[in-house]
C-alpha cells in the first residue's frame, strides 16, 4: 500500500522538478512495474506539454475541468462536502495533520497518495479504507475523462495503471 499511496501522491502533484527528475531516473516507471507486476512503459511528453496538460485535466480548462482532483468532490459533487469532513476525521484516527505549508485542499488526490502511504505501516486498515472510499471512488468517476482529455495519453496510462495496481492490493475493480 505504501507504494501505490507515493505513487498516487506523486501522479497527482503538479509535474515539477520531482517528477521530472523521476522520470529522468526511471524510477517512477519502476515503481508501476512493481505495482502492476509488469513491464511499463510511459510515453515521453516534453515537460511543457505535460504541465500544460495537467493544468487542462485538473486545475483550470476554459470549457469545463474534466477530473477535480479532489476526492470529496468525487463523492458528493461539492467542495467540502460530507465525504471531505470523512477524510479529514481518517486523517485524524491515524494521526495525520495537514501542515500549514500544503497549499491545496486536504481531499486532494496528491494529499490523499500521501496519507495512503504514511499510514500503511501503522495503520494499514486505515490506508486501506482510504483507497476503497476515496482513491477508488475518484478512479470510477473521473478516470474515463481523463482517458479521454489527455492528449498526450500519459495520465491516461497512469489512471490504468492505478486502477490495475488498486485491483490487486484491495480486490476492488473500478472498470
Amino acid at each position: 500500500m505504501e507504494l501505490l499511496g507515493w505513487v498516487t501522491a506523486s501522479l497527482f502533484a503538479p509535474p515539477g522538478e520531482a517528477l521530472f527528475r523521476e522520470l529522468a531516473a526511471g524510477t517512477l516507471e519502476e515503481a508501476l512495474e512493481e505495482l502492476a507486476g509488469r513491464p511499463v512503459a510511459l510515453p515521453r511528453v516534453p515537460q511543457g506539454e505535460l504541465q500544460a496538460t495537467y493544468t487542462a485535466l485538473f486545475v483550470t480548462h476554459p470549457e469545463g475541468l474534466p477530473a477535480p482532483p479532489y476526492a470529496g468532490y468525487a463523492l458528493d459533487g461539492e467542495l467540502f462536502g460530507p465525504s471531505y469532513h470523512r477524510l479529514l476525521e481518517l486523517y485524524r484516527e491515524g494521526g495525520l495533520e495537514v501542515q500549514e505549508s500544503w497549499r491545496d485542499l486536504p481531499d486532494h488526490l496528491a494529499a490523499v497518495g500521501e496519507a495512503i502511504a504514511f499510514l500503511s505501516t501503522k495503520r494499514p486498515d486505515l490506508a486501506k479504507r482510504l483507497v476503497q472510499e476515496f482513491l477508488s471512488p475518484w478512479l470510477k468517476r473521473f478516470g474515463q475523462a481523463v482517458k479521454t482529455h489527455d492528449p498526450t495519453g500519459f495520465y491516461a496510462a497512469l489512471v490504468d495503471l492505478l486502477e490495475e495496481a488498486i485491483h490487486a492490493k484491495t480486490g476492488v475493480s473500478e472498470a
